[in-house]
Order: structure tokens, then C-alpha cells, then sequence
């Protein structure tokens, strides 16, 4: 097969190929007849396709199931969760597609609503949502447009030293094992694993060694020639602790001073055994509660709220300085505590955690948006989220599909989205904190 061959059976364009082509494992190919024209091995482009990017190899397959998605009847009715299994397998990956992306499909019309819901009157009677095995079978299999699959295996680095419970390797041991790969690059810089061989097929990137490319000269490279991505990665290792040392001497130094710390007793709080900074920066403060950078940074503009000498909220603490704008830790944690305390309870790895009970009813109870603004802000901060906050979230697929539409036909009948009461406080219930999670190590 030429390119362009393989162009038009997956139904791609040649660049695509062109990039595949620069990936490890992609077959390679061989000048043939008069043209002397590249041609590849068929079979093993299939081959290579289905393990690397199975979305692309299922378009090149001329069947009506390419992923062996269960048989069965196409009016079989199918939870959500069936869906996200499907999902997965098609993306190639060994773990569902969260619930949540799903959701956020739904309301963006990419995955159809239910065909069947609750009290809709039709038989079989249904207890939550449904789809038809046909309907769900048809989104998965839908033509798709590109996006990044499964990671290409990347060539093993000698002596890498093993991630803490299997993660992904820390910047401080990458810093210590000396060498780095192109997947370690991309890990410890926080970027994916196109942009890491981008960097190094880049004229001035530090030559591979036998073990791979030495990663005090990859961070020297780094930090002069991708600032954004080199200062990133050092708030990242400020966060926890594991900021890289600037020099072998210097490393060697942390080395003898962490022998002569006395170990931490194992019942101090996690943070004081990372030793964490005082002192935040304003974009420190989202990623250290496990929120976003964004969400951190709307913090930090939340002014006293009062009804007439109660505080009913308390504004976001002073900052210590403002260039750069530098926050006292433990006041942070103080307010977060107090004022987001399902994101502190997750912080904490201790749960569940409300602001306020959730007010009792019938699960069936028909809630609208402002409703449901008032159930989650009562719950997640003590006061109903501001009605544009709610709106946001809807728009965005942040919250779920609604289980009601005006033009749903069934009754009663109702003029704009509601969401059953056990829907809501599903979702509430299900976000980071308040839920039923494990301590954190």
C-alpha cells in the first residue's frame, strides 16, 4: 500500500499518514515499480492501526460492528454505563469512558437522549435511564474526527527508577535516574507525547546517549528554549515538593540533608510530611486542592458577602504581596475549609462532606435549574450558586442531561428542563469530596 493507499482505506488525509509514519512500531516501507514509490506491508498497517489507533482502523473495516460490540437485539434496552464500556473499547482503551463525559455528550447532542425514561408511561417500566442497543451502537460506531488514541509504545530507558505505586515517574526521580526518553520527557513537562518528539527532531536538542537523552541537559534546553512549559513544570514540583535540582551538587546536597532529617512520624498531617510551601502563589492555589488553575484564581476574587451584620461569606484572604500576587497557606486553607469543604474533604482524602444537608423529598420531585442551583451551592458552599453560575454549567455539559424537556410530551407537562430530585443529588453526591472515597496515603 502507498499513502495515499492507506489515505483512502482508513478515510484520512496523507498527513495523517505522514505523522504515523514518524511513530515507533509503524511499518516500514520499500521503494517499488517504476516510480520507485514508497509501499507498506497491508496486513501490517492493519495490524499496527488496530493496536495504535483503533477509531482510524475501524473506518477501514467493511463491517457494520468493526469493534465485536455485543450481540443482540436493536430495541435490547442498555444503561448508560453499557454505553461508556462500548465507548471505551472503541477508543482502545482497557477502563470505561466516564459517566460524566457521556452527560457532556448528551447535551451537546453528540450521544442521543434516552429512549426511555422513568414514568414515561411505556412498557417494559423503566427505573432509570435507557437506550436502545441500536441507538447506542450507532453512536459508537459513528464516523469520528481525529484525536489522540492510545500512546505508541516508547523504547525503555535504562535504569528508570519506579514510579510510586506504579504512577507515572516523578520530575525529582527522572532528575536522579539521570536519563529520559521521550515519554518521560513528555511526563515531566507535562505536554504529550507528539509535542516530546517534536522537541527533540528540534536542530540543538541534546544528542541520545546509550541510556537515552540526559535530563539535566533536556531541562537546560527546556528552560531556554520552552520557558512556559519549563516554569509550569516548576510550580508543578513546588506543589509537591519534588522541585528539580538545579545542579548535580546541588542534588547531591538534598540527598545528604534528607539523611540527616529524622523520618516523620507516621501521624503528622500529609502536608507538613511533604513539606509544603507557606506561602502560595495565586496560581498555586487551584492545583494544590486538586481543582483547576482557573477555579483557584476565581477564588481569589471572592468579596464579604453579608445580610445586614451576619457575614455570610467571608472574602478570600489578603494577599501576603502582589507582585507576585502570594498567599499565607495556611489562611488558604482555613477559608477552602470553611467555605469549600467537599473540595477540602478531598484535599483531605476524609469525606463525606456538606456545607448543609441535603433537604429531604421525593426522589421523583421535579427540579428546575434554579432549584437545582439552590440544592448544590446549599450544599457545596452554604449558599445557592448565582443564577448565571448554574447557566454556565448547563451550557457547558457540566452538570447532568435534564430528565424533562418541554418537548418530551409526557406529564405533567413542563415549560423548561427539570431533573428529578434523586438526579440532582446523585450529582451532587458524586463530585469530589462529599462522595464515599478511600484516605489518601
Amino acid at each position: 500500500m502507498t499513502s495515499q493507499d492507506i489515505a483512502e482505506k482508513y478515510k484520512v488525509n496523507e498527513g495523517n499518514v505522514a505523522y504515523w509514519s514518524t511513530l515507533p512500531g509503524f511499518p516500514e516501507g520499500w521503494p517499488s515499480g517504476p516510480g520507485r514509490t514508497l509501499v507498506r506491508d497491508a496486513a501490517l498497517v492493519d495490524k499496527w492501526l488496530q493496536a495504535n489507533f483503533p477509531v482510524y482502523w475501524a473506518q477501514g473495516q467493511n463491517s457494520d460492528n468493526p469493534f465485536g460490540l455485543p450481540e443482540g437485539g436493536p430495541k435490547d434496552l442498555v444503561r448508560l454505563s453499557d454505553i461508556c464500556v462500548w465507548e471505551g473499547k472503541a477508543l482502545g482503551r482497557t477502563e470505561p469512558v466516564p459517566e460524566g463525559t457521556l452527560r457532556t455528550y448528551i447535551t451537546k447532542k453528540k450521544l442521543p437522549g434516552p429512549d426511555r425514561t422513568p414514568g414515561d408511561g411505556k412498557r417494559p417500566e423503566v427505573t432509570e435511564r435507557k437506550w436502545f442497543r441500536e441507538t447506542a451502537y450507532n453512536f459508537v460506531n459513528r464516523p469520528r474526527r481525529m484525536r489522540r488514541q492510545t500512546k505508541t509504545e516508547e523504547p525503555a530507558v535504562a535504569e528508570q527508577a519506579p514510579a510510586a505505586a506504579g504512577g507515572l515517574p516523578s520530575r525529582a526521580s527522572t532528575a536522579r535516574t539521570g536519563y529520559v526518553d521521550a515519554q518521560a520527557i513528555a511526563t515531566t513537562y507535562s505536554v504529550s507525547g507528539q509535542t516530546a518528539r517534536g522537541w527533540i527532531r528540534v536542530e540543538g536538542f541534546p544528542e541520545a546517549g546509550e541510556n537515552g537523552y540526559s535530563a539535566a541537559e533536556v531541562d537546560e534546553w527546556v528552560r531556554q528554549n520552552r520557558r512556559r512549559s519549563w516554569t509550569a513544570a516548576q510550580r508543578r514540583a513546588e506543589l509537591t515538593g519534588q522541585a528539580w535540582a538545579a545542579s548535580p551538587a546541588a542534588d547531591a546536597a538534598a540527598d545528604t540533608q534528607q539523611e540527616l532529617v529524622e523520618p516523620t512520624s507516621p501521624v503528622e498531617p500529609a502536608t507538613e510530611a511533604q513539606g509544603e510551601q507557606a506561602e502560595l502563589t495565586a496560581e498555586m492555589i487551584g492545583p494544590r486542592y486538586g481543582v483547576s488553575e482557573h477555579t483557584g484564581l476565581q477564588w481569589v476574587k471572592v468579596m464579604e458577602k453579608r445580610e445586614g451584620d451576619e457575614v455570610i461569606r467571608r472574602a478570600f484572604p489578603a494577599p501576603l504581596r502582589t507582585r507576585p500576587r502570594t498567599y499565607d497557606q495556611h489562611q488558604v486553607d482555613a477559608w477552602v475549609k470553611e467555605h469549600r469543604p467537599h473540595v477540602w474533604a478531598a484535599f483531605k482524602g476524609t469525606g463525606p462532606a456538606l456545607a448543609n444537608p441535603l433537604p429531604e423529598g421525593d426522589p421523583l420531585d421535579l427540579l428546575d435549574i434554579y432549584d437545582f442551583a439552590e440544592v448544590m451551592g446549599m450544599a457545596t458552599r452554604g449558599e445557592p450558586l448565582a443564577r448565571e453560575t448554574i447557566a454556565s454549567y448547563h451550557s457547558r455539559g457540566q452538570i447532568p442531561y435534564a430528565d424533562r424537556t418541554p418537548e418530551d410530551s409526557k406529564t405533567p407537562r413542563v415549560l423548561q428542563d427539570h431533573w428529578f430530585r434523586r438526579t440532582v443529588y446523585e450529582f451532587v453526591l458524586s463530585r469530589r469530596g462529599p462522595g464515599n472515597f478511600e484516605a489518601r496515603a
